[in-house]
């Protein structure tokens, strides 16, 4: 990926501001909330007396692909959701992991946990806080560990469409297993954007996309994007295919890529 000196100037002046935004909506949100009437209150009593009943669903998915003969490659990777999605209280929990080998010899190797809670305020408004931890050491990191609150609002929510966007405010710390320095530590402002079609009734087609930038530094910043198609089998079962692009404008080394890619077909399992 080229980045122009262009794209690096609006980069200065835009993504600082990130933070600035993601502030101001959660200082108009809270009074909302906190202004609310007493039938709201009532309502919303009544709203987490329901939650209380709503179950937890969990989604599992398992990719394993090997070759041999010219070429000898292993790949396994798989991922565990579990969420509980209730009126006003909402957790979402995340875990994956990819292994990747060619002629015995380790080219992959990625951990990452998340952990975020939501409450809806009103209507489609919603706060956040995040948790996160990534193991990376092929990109460059021991690990990567980062937390912080943000705030949300559903702009589509239909039966068959679906779109949120996301800002945060998040304080990282870094450990670095390559390059001079060992570590270091900084506060990001983070966009997120989730959209989820149902194009048939047994076809999903969704995109999360994630854009965070150091706000001291504006050439510290980071792009994630996955993009996934599953086919439903049956009542649990479903088969996928997803897309994964990782970037880093500026990774802890410079002989380490900007650009990490993954292409997985995924045995998917509802609980």
């Amino acid at each position: 990926m080229k980045i122009t000196a262009k794209t690096k100037n609006r980069c200065s002046t835009l993504f600082p501001s990130l933070a600035l935004a993601a502030l101001s909506l959660l200082l108009i949100l809270m009074p909302l909330h906190s202004s609310a009437s007493a039938a709201s209150a009532a309502a919303s009593k009544d709203a987490g007396s329901a939650d209380a009943e709503v179950p937890w669903k969990i989604r599992a998915e398992l990719s394993y692909v090997n070759t041999s003969g010219n070429t000898d490659t292993q790949t396994l990777a798989g991922k565990l959701d579990l969420k509980r999605e209730g009126t006003v209280d909402r957790y979402f929990t995340s875990g994956s992991y990819l292994k990747a080998e060619d002629s015995g010899t380790d080219t992959s190797d990625k951990l990452k946990l998340e952990g975020r809670y939501e409450r809806v305020f009103t209507g489609k408004y919603f706060g956040l806080f995040t948790l996160g931890y990534l193991r990376d050491k092929f990109s460059g990191y021991e690990y990567r560990a980062y937390g912080g609150p943000g705030a949300g609002i559903e702009f589509i929510k239909t039966p068959t469409q679906k779109l949120q966007g996301h800002l945060s405010i998040l304080y990282n710390h870094n450990e670095f297993s390559t390059g001079v320095k060992t570590g270091d530590n900084y506060v990001t402002a983070k966009a997120t954007g989730k959209y989820e079609r149902k194009v048939l009734e047994n076809l999903t087609f969704k995109e999360t996309f994630d854009y965070f930038t150091s706000v001291e530094d504006s050439e510290v910043y980071f792009v994630d994007s996955v993009t996934a198609v599953e086919v439903k089998v049956n009542g649990r079962i479903s088969v996928g295919m997803s897309y994964t692009i990782n970037y880093q404008n500026r990774p802890p080394s410079p002989e380490l890529n900007n650009t990490d890619t993954t292409l997985l077909t995924n045995l998917i399992i509802d609980f």
